[in-house]
């Protein structure tokens, strides 16, 4: 301290010089055009964003506007192609004007001279042009805040964005054609001449500048008092230097020391000593000295010491040992003319805030690349601070230009060619639906937050825009059925004529296909009926005996043949009724193996006859279905005749019911003589059967698969069949 004291009144009588004050003020003016130039650069940065982001929405805007007037222009096609008078298109339309009149150039639409009305051309059936007009209005989206939008005339308006000022407001203007037609699409939103943010920069800046303004001045008039002073008094020095030390030392956290080059010996303050916990102070070896750090930081420490006649500073931080362990320190000074010297700081909480702060960002870090959409935050310059993964991967940005400090416009513009189409959502002015080129559709949404940067959070909704789309294609569905509908308005005289016509035979053909139904059905079944009666009784012999057992054979005969045509008058009414509709099942809880073993033990008898083996396979363990116990047996029974009919004497039959997935499966498989594969597409059709064996009797009316198809589907199943010729066929229904 005494020689802290002496040297400083030593420097007291030297002679102060002049400060070139001139040389200050140039540095100061310097200094203000600095950051002039900046506030103006973050300016222009500002009003380039704006204009980018008003020309994506003249683009957005452009395409709304093309899709309506396309469909307008759809539209008056259609109408005039159907033959539709002028006052029908124009009502059909709700046009202003309908006229023949011819585009100007090769333009399918325009606009007119006074911006009111949107003009759209088409020709009609006789290649004569026509057009349609409607209000300008029409084919323009709802203004979203404070934007406009307009139509102007493509070849007498300038296309990109620019500024417009008027007095203290300024315009965005960005205007974009539309292709193929003389139509431009202009969005408009005013700006104050100042913004808040410009007001909050100037403010800013003119803080950075008072600064060094005040420092200036404060120098000036600092050296000019000093030259008008004599001589200082050497105690005023000494107690200001041992105020300034005091003044350093305020609350303990920080501390002198001082380092015997020579010796290798450091001497502490009493608070530098309190500081790092040691009980001596002066004279303190390195050995000793690092006892005070914690072991990770010692050696890095010590080595600085032990280099410091060599590198003339140290500066480190490191952690305290044992009592001391929970503390921070920094450590730095350098050779001075007082010898080596410096201070040692207590940073304990700035290192715990640090911590906190790591702690948090790395939580950040975490939610943000869980997230599973884009996510990209940018500070108040709109440069780069962050980004997850799906940013990266949605985008398709390369690693060299997603960086840190990469401008907002440069990224989005690296990022626009991914994508395929990008919109405004009009419940939000900031927000807008974009379509990758992945084909994959996202809500896109740039945030500010509180300190003037920007967060942008993109959301997949590809699973909501396709049913959209699937909306769009019925809407659209709609339209095209309008439009047909549109286009036959004037045949419509005609075809009810014709229809009428057409009605009356099918009625009189339907009037005339029931009448004959319920002839035959009457008229046969009721000889049937006699022929089938008598027959059997003959058969039996009732009465007594026949006297010759011809006659018993020729009974059967009669009998067997009354049976086969009353099964095939039944089969064709069946399937009459379910072509006309009319045929319904009756569905219950019912046990499917009752309705299968009840078709097997009636038919059991044909297939013993014909020395057949029918074997009915079936698990114990099937559920119960709602069904109709008749249908289902009607079927078995059509299977396992169509299996008797076509398998020779000594073959096998077996009918499997199992459960396969959520279905009851019933299979009738026979070693018959099976079906060629190009007739099995053919079967299962009303009156089409096989054509395996031309010289076997396979009599039948081929409606047995049909009926088996359809009451399969009436369970909601349906009917396989497989066959190999030579080897067997096997038949399923599914219920």
């Amino acid at each position: 301290m005494a020689r802290k004291t002496e040297e400083h009144a030593q420097n007291a009588d030297t002679p102060i010089r002049a400060v070139p004050t001139r040389l200050l003020m140039i540095l100061l003016l310097a200094f203000t055009g600095a950051l002039g130039l900046k506030a103006w650069e973050e300016r222009v940065t500002a009003d380039e964003a704006v204009l980018a982001q008003q020309s994506r929405e003249a683009l957005a805007i452009a395409g709304h506007a093309r899709s309506e007037l396309s469909a307008l222009r759809g539209r008056l096609e259609g109408l005039l192609t159907a033959g539709a008078d002028p006052g029908a298109v124009r009502s059909q339309l709700g046009a202003l004007a309908v006229s023949q009149r011819r585009p100007k150039s090769n333009d399918w639409a325009e606009l007119t001279a006074d911006r009111e009305r949107a003009r759209v051309f088409a020709r009609d059936n006789s290649g004569s042009w026509w057009s349609a007009d409607i209000r300008a209005d029409r084919v323009m989206p709802e203004p979203l805040g404070q934007r406009r939008f307009h139509l102007d005339i493509a070849r007498q308006s300038q296309s990109g964005a620019w500024f417009v000022r008027e007095r203290w407001t300024r315009t965005a203007t960005a205007c974009a054609p539309i292709a193929g037609a003389n139509v431009s699409v202009c969005v408009e939103r005013d700006l104050e001449l100042f913004s808040l943010a410009d007001y909050n920069r100037i403010a800013i800046y003119m803080l950075l500048l008072a600064a060094p303004g005040l420092a200036v001045v404060g120098l000036v008039r600092a050296v000019k008092d000093a030259q008008d002073r004599s001589t200082p008094d050497s105690e005023a020095a000494a107690r200001a230097q041992t105020v300034e030390e005091q003044t350093f030392e305020i609350g303990g956290r920080s501390g002198f020391w001082t380092i015997d080059p020579k010796k290798l010996q450091i001497s502490l303050s009493a608070q530098a000593a309190d500081l790092l916990g040691s009980i001596h102070h002066e004279n303190i070896s390195v050995d000793d000295f690092a006892l005070l750090i914690a072991d990770k930081d010692r050696a890095q420490i010590i080595t600085q010491l032990q280099k410091l006649p060599e590198s003339g500073h140290i500066s480190a931080a490191f952690q305290g040992a044992e009592r001391r362990g929970a503390h921070y320190f920094e450590f730095y000074g350098g050779v001075t003319k007082n010898g080596v010297t410096g201070v040692v700081m207590d940073v304990t909480d700035k290192v715990r805030a640090q911590m906190r702060s790591q702690r948090a960002e790395r939580l950040l870090r975490f939610a943000v690349d869980a997230y599973p959409g884009p996510f990209a935050a940018w500070d108040n310059h709109r440069r780069l601070i962050y980004w997850n993964k799906a940013f990266q991967r949605e985008f398709s940005l390369h690693e060299t230009s997603l960086r840190r400090g990469a401008s907002y416009d440069t990224i989005m513009a690296e990022a626009s060619r991914s994508v395929r189409v990008e919109r405004p959502i009009s419940s939000q002015g900031d927000a807008r639906e974009m379509l990758l080129m992945s084909e994959k559709w996202i809500s896109f949404v740039d945030r500010k937050t509180a300190g003037g940067g920007l967060i942008s959070v993109g959301l997949d909704v590809t699973p909501m825009k396709r049913h959209e789309a699937d909306l769009s294609a019925k809407e659209k569905s709609l339209r095209r059925l309008v439009t047909d509908l549109d286009r036959s308005q004037g045949q419509a005289e005609e075809l009810a004529k014709r229809a009428q016509e057409a009605t009356a035979k099918a009625e009189r053909a339907s009037r005339s296909k029931s009448v004959f139904l319920a002839n035959m059905s009457h008229e046969l079944r009721t000889p049937l009926n006699a022929i089938n009666g008598f027959s059997e009784m003959l058969v039996k012999e009732l009465y007594g005996p026949l006297g010759d057992d011809r006659y018993k054979g020729y009974a059967e005969d009669i009998l067997q043949s009354g049976q086969h045509l009353l099964d095939m008058i039944n089969d064709i009414l069946d399937m009459a009724k379910i072509e006309a509709g009319k045929m319904s099942i009756s569905p219950r809880q019912i046990d499917p193996i009752e309705a299968v073993d009840a078709a097997v033990r009636m038919i059991r008898r044909r297939a013993l006859d014909k020395q057949i083996e029918l074997t009915l396979h079936a698990n114990g363990d099937l559920p119960e279905i709602e069904g109709d116990h008749r249908a289902i047996k009607q079927m078995v029974l059509n299977l396992v005749s169509n299996a008797i009919k076509f398998t020779d004497a000594g073959g096998k039959i077996d009918v499997m019911a199992q459960t396969e997935d959520r279905f009851i499966a019933v299979r009738v498989k026979d070693s018959g003589i099976g079906i060629p594969a190009e007739d099995l597409p053919r079967l299962a059709q009303p009156f089409e059967q096989a054509s395996a064996d031309e010289t076997r009797n396979s009599q039948g009316t081929g409606l047995g698969l049909a009926l088996t198809k359809s009451f399969a589907e009436m369970h909601g199943g349906h009917l396989t069949i497989e066959s190999v010729v030579g080897e067997g066929t096997t038949v399923a229904f599914f219920l």
